[in-house]
């Protein structure tokens, strides 16, 4: 197959979108088939764009065999609503110009949701190319902005956000979501049920060992500290800023520390919240690249994943997996799909989300435990993640998925 895949998100940039996409382009490619990615030049969270791409309208590039298109995005280190639809707009004239510049024929578009937008670049490229369109829908937006309480319900860009999403709905071939309520919802919104197929978000596992390029603990002279670590974006709908309220908490219990390794909107905030109480039981941590995140997990105790309140019931952060991947105890802060994740699994605690006093708790009870314990939940976490949420093995779902389209679309063709 010909695969065009649209990401706004890719590495280097941090998140579990990035790492969905760049995983899937990696594997299909393994499997054979030509995988083309159009991604804007690298900007998130941080807002800027690295010296090497800056003055240049596109570049080419290699990453594990994938041909990457990097294309200009309107991009700022200020924030802002405004700012943000500029760079989500600006994504989508470049991506659909650079597909046609890519002077290639593809069999299949994947366009990978949110930003909702970047399903119009998707949707042209599709018809000029005469290719088929697969939506893989990651977050059903805008509910997720209302759910997380970014905008109310009856918003304007609520309103026309909904709107686009059904018509991108209507015009897609097949849609592919990441969760069984993300799937659900869909056929509560009218999608017909043979159009839904369910690829999970996943991990590599070999990725994920541990590679020994730096010792954290000595770095951070944590010593034989019972360390909690949190390490990806940190933003609206992460709600980091109960790891940073348990720690006033656990303020004279020096024998627990937190790492938040990362960065994002909320970051500043909540560094200045730890200065302005004198927390020496917390330490930040620059944003780091993907190869070192086995590293800083393996020198935890416990990995903490939190979400910022149990409206987000579809929510299966990325970092959940991984920390299982890793073989980490997990102290995770959320509900729904997540919560019966961690329910199934057995892979650590799960608690209220938001709840400080919560945390400080659960961390104290688990510093003072046997060992044991951890590593019976380490244990149960990475046998579920490996059975369950292997990269290569959902790769070869979304190829299945791919391929039937293409085969509908032949046998189309023939009978025209």
């Amino acid at each position: 197959m010909r695969i065009l895949m649209l990401a706004h998100f890719y590495p280097p940039e941090m998140g579990g979108a990035g790492a969905r996409l760049h995983g899937l382009a990696r594997w299909l490619r393994q499997y054979g088939h030509e995988v083309t990615v159009i991604a804007g030049f690298p900007n998130y969270p941080t807002g800027t764009i690295p010296e090497q791409y800056r003055g240049k309208l596109w570049t080419r590039e290699e990453m594990d065999g994938v041909e990457v298109i990097r294309t200009w995005v309107y991009t700022s280190p200020k924030r802002g609503g405004m700012r943000r639809l500029a760079n989500y707009f600006s994504f989508v004239g470049a991506s659909a110009v650079a597909g046609l510049l890519a002077a290639k024929q593809f069999d299949v578009v994947l366009a990978s949701s949110p930003p909702l937008f970047i399903g119009l670049a998707g949707l042209f490229l599709a018809r000029v190319r005469r290719a088929s369109l697969v939506f893989d829908v990651r977050d059903i937006w805008p509910e997720l902005a209302v759910e997380a309480g970014e905008f109310k319900p009856d918003a304007t860009m609520v309103v026309w956000g909904e709107r686009l999403e059904r018509f991108l709905y209507r015009q897609a071939n097949q849609i592919t979501v990441v969760t069984r309520r993300k799937e659900k919802k869909l056929l509560d919104k009218g999608v017909p049920a043979h159009k839904l197929h369910i690829v999970s978000n996943g991990v590599d596992i070999d990725v994920l060992q541990p590679k020994n390029l730096e010792d954290w603990r000595q770095k951070f002279e944590l010593g034989d500290k019972f360390v909690a670590v949190y390490a990806g974006l940190i933003g609206i709908f992460q709600g980091v800023d109960v790891i940073v309220n348990a720690a006033k908490l656990l303020k004279k219990q020096p024998h627990i520390h937190f790492l938040i390794v990362g960065d994002g909107v909320k970051r500043a905030d909540l560094e200045a919240e730890a200065a302005k109480h004198s927390l020496t039981n917390i330490t930040f941590v620059p944003p780091q690249p993907r190869e070192a995140i086995p590293d800083i997990l393996h020198a935890a105790d416990v990995a903490l994943v939190p979400l910022v309140n149990e409206q987000l019931v579809d929510a299966v952060p990325s970092k959940l997996l991984e920390a299982w991947g890793c073989r980490r105890p997990v102290v995770l802060m959320a509900g729904g799909e997540a919560r019966r994740l961690m329910e199934e699994s057995g892979g650590g605690r799960v608690i209220a989300p938001g709840s400080a006093t919560a945390l400080a708790a659960t961390l104290t009870e688990m510093a003072a435990g046997d060992p044991a314990d951890l590593d019976r939940y380490a244990d149960r976490g990475y046998k579920y993640v490996a059975e369950n949420f292997d990269r290569p093995k959902l790769a070869r779902q979304m190829e299945t998925v791919l391929q039937a389209e293409i085969g509908v679309e032949l046998a189309h063709a023939e009978r025209a």
